[in-house]
Parts: structure tokens; sequence; C-alpha cells
């Protein structure tokens, strides 16, 4: 088998190779004190927005894979081994995972070359696009059918279940509205989270066209008494739960582990009105906000994230062996990748209640996200 290594970049890291100014300002709550084992990658980084790629038959020591903050958590260690080692079986080559604190530094890191492969939300793989035309999607989580039609997952505006009356609303379909979030303290998962930050503010610009005009007016005080932002989609729920803000925006896939979910159909438990409670015994950072309840009060579907490469520092061969080999039935079959519906405790990241396996996908599948304000 080949050598799984795991390594954590921090910010501080990053800053200290690329650049404060390779940051998106505005971040707070980011994570620091990572260490310098992810240096020395043995693929040579691209200056980022090189046009050049990878050649067949390139020589490559090692794949570099990035994680969001969200599945660098260490619940996750098991799922991130796992697929490292997969990862690694089908591409000949050792794997390096590269957990991160930062958003930012997951997209840097894919984009200037440090990684070959990353796991991103849809909005930070159009923005690593945008920093490097070499940065490609390559495959994602299909639906449960194995099809592209219904990979989805949800992003939530919620506020604290005993506050849900406030945002009542008879005119609406759903009984609910954000008509009444302006003024508030809101908390965001990061600016460059789709289903955290791009998707939620583009349904509050629908709501408030004479308020709001751009996404950056919505990522400072101004129209919200203050903002914050949680850096993962569990830090955001948790500044809800715990009183630091009055509204909250995260979705789904990241934050129901740590809940009992109410029982239905997926779909329908995302539909405003619904009540999630914090499991009893949920893991950090939950731990500290038990008993504690939220509501939805806006839900929008998303197109399920990308797994991405950078064809500059991934030679197109090792890219199709691993096309091939993570999108075959015997990894879909893989339950320590795909936890068996309601299985507790597995350290997979993702589960066979949401999903069939990976499925390839084009960049243009990434289409109606680059349209939104």
């Amino acid at each position: 088998m080949r050598n799984l290594t795991e390594t954590q970049l921090s910010r501080r890291f990053f800053l200290g190779l690329f650049g404060a100014s390779a940051v998106v300002a505005g971040l707070g709550l980011a994570g620091c004190g990572g260490n310098d084992a992810g240096k020395g990658g043995a693929a040579t980084g691209t200056d980022s927005g090189s046009a050049s790629t990878a050649s067949d038959g390139e020589t490559l020591d090692k794949i570099t894979m990035v994680w969001l903050p969200n599945e660098s958590a260490a619940e996750f260690d098991a799922g991130r081994e796992e697929f490292g080692r997969v990862l690694s079986e089908y591409a000949g080559v050792e794997v390096e995972l590269m957990t991160t604190t930062d958003y930012n530094v997951a997209i840097e890191a894919i984009s200037s070359g440090k990684a070959q492969m990353a796991n991103l939300g849809a909005e930070g793989y159009i923005q690593a696009q945008e920093k490097n035309e070499n940065v490609h999607a390559l495959f994602t989580t299909s639906d449960t059918e194995g099809t592209l039609d219904g990979a989805k997952y949800y992003s939530r505006i919620a506020v604290p279940a005993d506050q849900m009356s406030e945002y009542e609303d008879a005119e609406s379909e759903t009984g609910y509205s954000i008509k009444n979030i302006k003024g508030k303290r809101m908390s965001f998962v990061s600016q460059t989270s789709t289903s955290g930050f791009k998707v939620p503010c583009n349904a509050i610009m629908t709501e408030f066209p004479d308020d709001v005009t751009s996404t950056d007016e919505l990522a400072q005080p101004g129209f919200f008494s203050q903002v914050l932002f949680g850096n993962s989609h569990p830090g955001s729920c948790v500044n809800l739960l715990q009183g630091d803000a009055d509204v909250a925006a995260f979705d789904d896939i990241d934050v129901d582990m740590y809940l009992a979910v109410p029982e239905g159909e997926r779909d329908a438990v995302n539909q405003p009105g619904s009540v999630y409670g914090v499991a009893e015994g949920a893991a950090q950072p939950f731990d500290r906000v038990q008993g504690k309840e939220f509501g939805i009060i806006q839900s929008t579907p998303v197109l399920n994230g990308p797994i991405v490469y950078n064809a500059g520092v991934l030679p197109e061969d090792i890219k199709d062996k691993i096309l091939e080999g993570m999108t075959s039935t015997e990894v879909a079959d893989n339950e320590q990748l795909f936890a068996p519906e309601d299985a507790e405790g597995t350290g997979a990241i993702w589960s066979k209640g949401d999903t069939a396996g990976f499925i390839a996908v084009d960049d243009e599948w990434y289409d109606p996200i680059r349209a939104l304000a």
C-alpha cells in the first residue's frame, strides 16, 4: 500500500507562503497554529492563472489532497484516511492529506498548485478557477439513484427555535420569510462558502433589492448590526445556538450529524418551519450547546460541491485513472467512505442516506452557481 501522510495547513502557515494579499479580507474566527509538514511537495506548483498544463507521463511522486475546514474535523479522520488510501491505490502514487482551518487556504492551495486535488464547495471551486483556469471539477457525490438529477444539499437560514414567531409570514407559501432579519446579528460560514454565504446572500439581496446591492455589503455591519463568520458550518450554527448571533446561515450535510433530525424525507425536513435540536452527547463544538434548538426560516437547494484537480500539476493520465477508479462500484460500496444509512460514529464523510457514490461532473454543471449575484 502506498504511503499516506496528513498535515494541517493553517491560515498562519498559508500567509507565510503566499502573502496576506492572497486571502480575502473580512473572515473572522480564522484558525491558526498549523505546522510546516505540508512543505516540499514533489510536484512543482504553477503560478496562479498559468495556462500551462501537466503532460502525460510526467513524473509525479505525490498527490496533495486538500480538505475544507468542515471535512478537516477530527471525527472525519478515518474517512479522510480511507479516501487517501483509495486515491493512492488508483493514482499509483503517495497521497498527502492536507487539512485546513480556513476556506481560503484550500482555494489558494489548489489554484497555486500547492495541492493537486481539493474537496471544495461550488463557490470555492468557481473562485479557484477564476484564479487559475487549470482548476477543473472532476467528480462529485451523486443522488441516491446514482445520478446528478438530485445531487444537492440545502443552504439554510435559521433562527433560535423560540424566536421563530418573529419570522412567521402569512403571505409566504412556507409560512415563514426573512423579511425581519434586517438589523439582526448575522453569522455566515465564510465569504468563500457556497451554502454558508453565496446562496443565502443571494436570497437576502432578492428579498431586499433596495437595501443591498452586493455580497460585500452583507459581509460587514450595515444591513446587519453585526456580522460573524463561523469559518465552518458547525461554527456558524454554534454562533447561533450559543447566542452570539440572532440569525445564521449553514447547510444540512455538515451539521446534521450533530443534531436530532426531525423524522421525514430529507426535502421535507429542510423546509421552513422545521425545528432541529442538538443531539445528546454531540461532539465538539456542539457539546457546549446541549439542549439548544433552531428553526429554519429559509432554505435553498444547492448543487453538491466537486472534488477538483489542477491540470497544471496533475498529469492527465493519472487524472483519468483517478476518475475511473473513484467513480467505480467498488468505491461506492466502501462503507468507510460511504457510511450505511443511519450508521453513527463511522468516521465516514459521506452517507448512503444522501448519495450512491461518486459521479463524474464537468465545469458547466456549476453554471447555475456562477449565475448567482
